[in-house]
């Protein structure tokens, strides 16, 4: 399978247009073989004889070779006139063949500029017309790929990127389109038009910070959910794999660190805290016993120890989710990094779900940031109502949104049902299956949802508590993905229910949980508690 960038199809389906671009990208992603790329929505921009000229390329293949080529579709009726292709739109006309033309000379001065020189091939897809032989002539009939040829567009564009060969190396040109035309690679999934807007919103922490510099190298970031960090973090993995640096990206949940790993550039190194300390202790001491209760606290203490006589060997490292790492932690990372190195820690305090030590790093440069795009704004107003963060949290998202729906239990058979009417309620929206998340407020020991095969009709998605020999994760096998908030801190989803919820005051043990539960939702939030903790909401909200 290819890897698609952005990761995420965007799933808003308004036009014949849109549907037939998106159902050649499902097609080539699932189609082409492991090793080639397929990127979508890419922006260019070049001059030429001092006039900006812009333009957007529909589809760009790269292959494991490092050719590359440049996608054009148009859904429908197209005009053939005097040897050429035309598409109208509306009371407009555009000539297709110029069109083509121009994004194949803007992508090769942008190339070049780089000092870049892959085989770079155009093709024009018609998924919806068929040409008769001899009626074009402003593009070769090689380069169209029609509707009776659709069938085979895999197989065509594998054939179109072997016909020639090029100087460039793959990964290079790669980090180019990553990089020239800021297609970073989000873990959000937006269900419309919302996706581009925030992810264009949230892109300031990615652009200034990298830009700062300071003597000490170490920046602290300071910023709320939702504020971009995420993207910060790829897009200083990105540079730095661009610029042939060694990076390390540690986090404290290994679901965000599986995530990150899946879109990350592959010189890159991530993982989780305690993934990093078992493997450790796995080379330098033997196979660690996950019999053993104390296993990972044996790990972490034999990597402290032998912290002292690591050699430094990254020029960045990035510690995310730093509210919830021991000082001891990150007093073990430090001597990976080398003199000259850059350090960023990334962290929330309204965010601190477990109690730990604060730890200080000296020549730190500070950022703050208080900034929310990710959440709609209706959500962000309760959350700043029960006063779950101080200060309060600012909403940037475009999005009003909805606020949240509550619905109440008050015994295990009456939360199953609750559960899956936020369920019902949301597919009625027009969620689809894949973008709810069930979060519950409690951990596997204690929860009825993180140990119930179904909710009500629904097959459950969880978490087994285990891990194969290579270290993956086991799950069972439903639909119905449900996670505690402590493992899905630092993801989100367009739809999330929280479940679970049983408290008489918001303790600050509650606070961080349900702030960190509220925040993971795009679009949609609901919200299933006890009518104790319902009554203490009343109160709250009045």
């Amino acid at each position: 399978m290819a890897k698609l960038n952005p990761s995420q199809l965007p799933n808003l389906r308004e036009d014949g247009g849109l549907f037939r671009e998106l159902d050649v990208l499902e097609r080539l992603s699932s189609g082409l073989p492991d090793g080639y790329e397929v990127f979508h929505e890419v922006n260019w921009h070049s001059i030429h004889e001092g006039v900006d000229r812009h333009g957007e390329v529909d589809i760009v293949v790269l292959s494991p070779l490092g050719n590359v080529l440049l996608m054009e579709v148009k859904a429908g009726q197209v005009l053939l006139r005097e040897g050429g292709i035309f598409k109208r739109y509306g009371q407009q006309e555009k000539d297709v063949a110029r069109q083509c033309r121009v994004q194949y000379a803007g992508m090769v001065a942008r190339l070049k500029q780089a000092g870049l020189h892959p085989y770079l091939a155009t093709c024009l897809v018609l998924p919806d017309y068929q040409i008769l032989a001899g009626h074009v002539v402003s593009i070769s009939r090689e380069r169209i790929i029609a509707a009776d040829e659709y069938d085979q567009l895999v197989s065509r564009v594998q054939a179109l990127l072997a016909m020639g060969s090029g100087t460039a190396d793959a990964e290079d040109v790669r980090l180019f389109l990553c990089n020239e035309f800021k297609i970073s690679p989000t873990i959000a999934n937006f269900r419309d038009q919302l996706h581009g807007a925030t992810q264009r919103l949230s892109d300031g922490l990615a652009i200034w910070v990298p830009r700062i510099s300071h003597p000490s190298g170490v920046v602290r970031i300071q910023a709320t959910a939702g504020s971009g960090k995420t993207q910060l973090a790829l897009r200083l993995l990105e540079v730095a794999a661009a610029a042939h640096e060694s990076a390390l990206y540690v986090c404290y949940n290994r679901p965000l660190a599986d995530t990150i790993s899946r879109i990350a550039p592959a010189r890159s190194i991530v993982a989780c805290f305690h993934e990093l300390v078992v493997e450790y202790y796995r080379r330098n001491c033997g196979e660690p016993d996950f019999s053993n209760p104390e296993i990972y606290k044996v790990a972490v203490d034999a990597y402290h120890q032998d912290s002292e006589n690591f050699s430094p060997k990254y020029d960045l490292l990035i510690i995310d989710e730093g509210q919830d790492f021991d000082p001891q932690w990150v007093a073990t990372l430090l001597p990976l990094l080398k003199p000259s190195g850059r350090l960023y820690l990334m962290e929330d305090e309204s965010q601190r779900l477990y109690d730990r030590e604060a730890f200080d790093l000296p020549d730190a440069v500070m950022l703050n940031c208080n900034d929310n795009y990710r959440s709609p704004r209706a959500v962000c107003q309760v959350i700043n109502a029960l006063g779950l963060v101080t200060p309060a949290i600012i909403s940037k998202n475009p999005y009003h949104g909805e606020l949240p729906e509550f619905l109440q239990y008050d015994s295990e058979a009456t939360l199953i049902d609750q559960t899956e009417q936020a369920v019902e309620n949301l597919l009625k929206q027009g969620f689809a299956m894949m973008d709810i998340v069930i979060l519950t407020g409690h951990g596997r020991g204690k929860s009825k949802l993180l140990n119930s095969t179904y909710i009500g009709r629904f097959a459950t998605r969880r978490f087994m508590g285990k891990y194969t020999r290579d270290g993956d994760q086991v799950w069972s096998d439903g639909e119905l993905m449900v996670e505690s908030i402590f493992r899905f801190k630092g993801q989100s989803a367009p739809a999330i229910i929280l479940s679970e919820l049983d408290f008489t005051e918001l303790t600050v043990q509650e606070r961080p949980k349900l702030f960190v539960g509220m925040t993971r939702a795009q679009l949609n939030l609901q919200i299933v508690l006890s009518q104790k903790a319902a009554a203490c909401f009343s109160v709250l909200l009045r």
